[in-house]
């Protein structure tokens, strides 16, 4: 083997060492490319986290006028009264029923007595 063919045979593995060096690279490119797009990602959640601590900070007054509120609230009168009104609901459907029935009844007996006069 002459001192050219060696050379030869060195440049031969040379570009084939290139060719897997390109793929790597390739795949490294790709890697890196997906972590930059997860990189903007993360940096817009941490941004929309940033402005919701914001606007939850800026609500802690109206927070505590709220809880304040609600701990003055009597809601045992309030249950007392959401009560009072299923009840009153209850009966007025009942009354709704009766009359309801009595009307159909109604119909049915002047229903009647017109079949009987027409016949």
């Amino acid at each position: 083997m002459t001192s050219e063919d060696t050379i030869l045979n060195e440049i031969k593995h040379m570009r084939g060492d290139f060719t897997r060096f390109d793929t790597r690279l390739g795949a490294i490119e790709e890697a890196v490319k997906v972590m930059a797009v997860q990189a903007n990602q993360i940096q817009t959640l941490d941004r929309d986290v940033v402005a919701l601590w914001k606007v939850k900070d800026d609500c802690g007054e109206e927070m505590k006028i709220i809880r304040q509120f609600q701990a003055s609230c009597p809601r045992e009168q309030i249950d007392k009264m959401a009560e009072r009104q299923k009840e009153t609901l209850a009966q007025q459907w009942t009354a709704i029923k009766v009359l309801a029935g009595a009307m159909v009844t109604g119909f049915g007996a002047l229903l009647g007595v017109f079949i009987k006069w027409a016949g």
